[in-house]
């Protein structure tokens, strides 16, 4: 109950201050002029990721033109349902900018990476550090685990991969 109340706080916050152009669509975009934070504004589904961006201080990030690199986006109701799996608090982690800060960079691959270019397994080192792996077979495209659910989102120069969870990096203890 207190991680929906605190879902929807953070929704209502989020909503109030973000102006949404278009439904969640689940067809890419051949190319787009607009930065990584203003395609996830246009899909709606990520006010809890643009949430934790702004608490962390990664907001100016995604609003980076220049800014090329493959966000891994996980929806509002991934990073809930990974959170909840993981018996892990909204709460504690919204109040901890550095781990929220670690969390979403632990997305970020420091280079545009389109799903046509991954092999069965795939390695990729992120911004915070560590390593995600991206496996590719006949029933989808995977990164640690989660599914791509919609691929290749032009952002200016970038690239974002929705998943359906939340990455956790190796060792993050909440």
């Amino acid at each position: 109950m207190y991680v929906k109340a605190l879902c929807f706080i953070l929704l209502f916050v989020v909503a109030g201050t973000v102006t949404y152009a278009s439904p969640l669509s689940y067809t890419s975009r051949a190319s787009s002029n607009d930065t990584i934070a203003a395609e996830l504004e246009k899909m709606k589904n990520f006010t809890t990721l643009l949430t934790l961006a702004n608490i962390s201080n990664l907001t100016g990030t995604l609003e980076n033109a220049s800014l090329s690199v493959t966000l891994f986006a996980p929806t509002n109701d991934g990073i809930s349902s990974t959170l909840k799996a993981a018996n892990i608090s909204e709460s504690a982690v919204v109040k901890n900018s550095t781990l929220v800060k670690m969390i979403l960079e632990y997305h970020i691959v420091p280079q545009p990476l389109k799903t046509s270019s991954f092999s069965a397994v795939n390695s990729f080192k992120t911004l915070e550090g560590s390593n995600i792996t991206v496996t590719k077979n006949n029933t989808g495209i995977f990164v640690n685990g989660f599914e791509i659910i919609k691929m290749n989102v032009k952002a200016d120069k970038s690239i974002i991969q929705v998943i359906d969870g939340l990455l956790i990096p190796p060792g993050i203890v909440v």
